[in-house]
């Protein structure tokens, strides 16, 4: 039996604009985006009033949420931080791990394969570390933080295969041209992200498979003297390569205004994605909590609206959720409703390599998030069924 969903009266953010529209799904299909005829037999129906309608949020960066972290590893933490994200409007997010032990990110993809069905808005894993730079660790433990070997390589393919969608990496290690190698040749998207690497090494390597640059200003260094030379960094090697995306922390904390919208002007939206980075507290309305495990090296507080180490010597993620995102990248960073949720859906799903979501379309996943005037996410669908 077909399952018919229609969306009436909705303002549609579609095709770079908002237009009243009427939205016909069968099953989990959108099978017309501007749906003018007859309303088929047994159809649920769901009248907007006037609300927008966009697709559902793609978030390619994310630790945690509800009190959970992916670094808990079980199943009522993928729950937990699946219906955290999901119902703050986020139908697609990506599991993102914090430098561990090859142990424990091990234990993080059997953990994702055991929860596939139970956290469908979940897609792939991203592994952010170990293999990153010590002087530009952020919130990272330095003791964990290493160049890869060998070994870990072929772990890491044999144990994440079609599970590990990318890894956020530090092109100036040792050994890093094999490790690129290896993970492009087996579809893994490379990162380059808490790194110290200066201009000519990060375009080195976008040639030699790095194709995006995780939370651009966060730990990724800009101009700056190194033994009394002048020398360009990942940002600016970012703007020079035309094919290189960037995502941008858009909590109105991470990023700076004029740099996030510098970004933007020099990348266009097609190129910049709008994350979360969110933590453990992400939903919930705590002043401490943890990075990655629950234990005492790992605590954070909550303070000015985002996660600091203890000593606040360094941000450690945000509170961040998908619906925050949209009223930050309006009324924070002044983008437009349409540029907005384009930085939200369409440009993140694309750097996913995913085709079939991120928009209102026809032959679309029916992906599709209600959201008022405030921004506040009032209905959301997943794969066309209303969970929100």
């Amino acid at each position: 039996m077909m399952n018919y969903l229609l969306i009436k009266n909705g303002n549609v953010v579609a095709d770079e604009t908002i237009r009243k529209k009427d939205l016909l799904v069968k099953d989990n299909i959108i099978i017309d985006a501007d749906f003018k005829g007859s309303i088929p037999e047994n159809c649920k129906i769901i009248d907007a009033g006037g609300l927008y309608v966009s697709p559902g949020f793609v978030d390619i960066h994310l630790h945690g949420g509800g009190g959970f972290d992916f670094m808990d590893c079980t199943k009522e933490a993928f729950c937990g931080i699946s219906k955290t994200h999901l119902f703050n409007g986020t139908t697609t997010a990506v599991p993102t791990a914090v430098s561990s032990e090859i142990s424990s990110i091990i234990k993080l993809i059997h953990t994702f394969k055991e929860c596939r069905e139970l956290c469908p808005n979940f897609c792939g894993i991203h592994l952010e570390g170990p293999f990153i730079s010590k002087n530009q660790k952020g919130a990272h433990k330095e003791y964990l933080l290493h160049s890869p070997t060998n070994e870990e390589i072929e772990l890491l393919l044999t144990e994440g295969k079609d599970v590990i969608k990318r890894i956020t990496a530090a092109p100036e290690l040792d050994n890093m041209e094999y490790f690129a190698k290896k993970m492009t040749e087996n579809g893994i998207s490379l990162a380059l992200g808490h790194s110290d690497a200066t201009s000519d090494i990060a375009l080195k390597a976008f040639k030699n498979g790095f194709s995006h640059v995780t939370h651009l200003y966060s730990a990724t260094p800009s101009v700056r003297k190194i033994n009394q030379v002048v020398k360009a960094g990942v940002v600016e090697a970012a703007y020079l390569d035309d094919n290189v995306t960037v995502e941008l922390i858009a909590d109105g904390k991470h990023a700076a205004i004029d740099a996030l919208r510098l970004a933007v002007k020099i990348k266009g939206t097609d190129n910049v994605a709008l994350v979360t980075d969110a933590l453990r507290p992400a939903g919930t309305d705590v002043k401490e909590s943890y990075l990655g495990e629950i234990c005492p090296e790992n605590r954070v507080i909550i303070e000015d609206g985002v996660a600091k180490l203890p000593d606040r010597s360094s941000f450690a993620g945000s509170i961040a959720t998908g619906s925050m995102l949209l009223e930050r990248g309006v009324n924070h960073y002044g983008f437009t409703i349409v540029d907005t949720v384009k930085m939200l859906t369409q440009t993140p799903a694309r750097i996913l390599g995913i085709d079939n979501i991120g928009k209102i379309a026809n032959s679309f996943i029916a992906d599709i998030v209600i959201f008022n005037k405030n921004f506040k996410v009032e209905k959301v669908i997943l794969k066309g069924n209303i969970v929100k």
